[in-house]
């Protein structure tokens, strides 16, 4: 009798507190040769990308030696390859320092884009893609977010 009340009561307690939620490997955006290694990338996310919150991604753009390439047309995109599609939202590229001309360079060499917004768990893919004084190249990224 003793035995079943004790399982009775285990079976009835409070529900198992939610499993955390996983933070995004520390190397998931680790620099890396972009697809012809014309450049080196590496991607940072402020803040780390929780579901269905925005945040702003970074891509620091790189020769293969490690200079900054100050002067790239860099666009940022993310997809979810799995469902075939793309984000709900529209990421606005921050456009660096501007002359009159409307000339822009990131003298650092990092390209940002704020507004991302992965809605829904599982893989997604962020494209770095480059056009640059070496010419064009792309970089991808896998974000497993849950």
């Amino acid at each position: 009798m003793i035995a079943a009340a004790l399982f009775l009561a285990a079976c009835t307690g409070a529900p198992p507190p939610p499993a955390p939620v996983e933070a995004a490997p520390a190397d998931w955006g680790a620099a890396r040769a972009t697809d012809a290694g014309t450049y080196r990338v590496a991607l940072k996310a402020d803040p780390v990308p929780a579901i269905g919150d925005l945040f702003t991604m970074e891509a620091t753009v790189t020769s293969p030696s490690g200079d900054p390439v100050p002067d790239a047309a860099v666009v940022l995109d993310a997809r979810m390859p799995q469902h075939d599609h793309g984000m709900m939202t529209d990421p606005k590229p921050d456009p660096g320092d501007c002359d009159d001309a409307g000339a822009c360079r990131h003298a650092d060499g990092v390209y940002r884009s704020r507004g991302f917004k992965l809605h829904m768990a599982g893989a997604w893919t962020v494209s770095v893609d480059i056009d640059g004084p070496a010419g064009r190249d792309t970089a991808t990224f896998v974000y497993d977010i849950h």
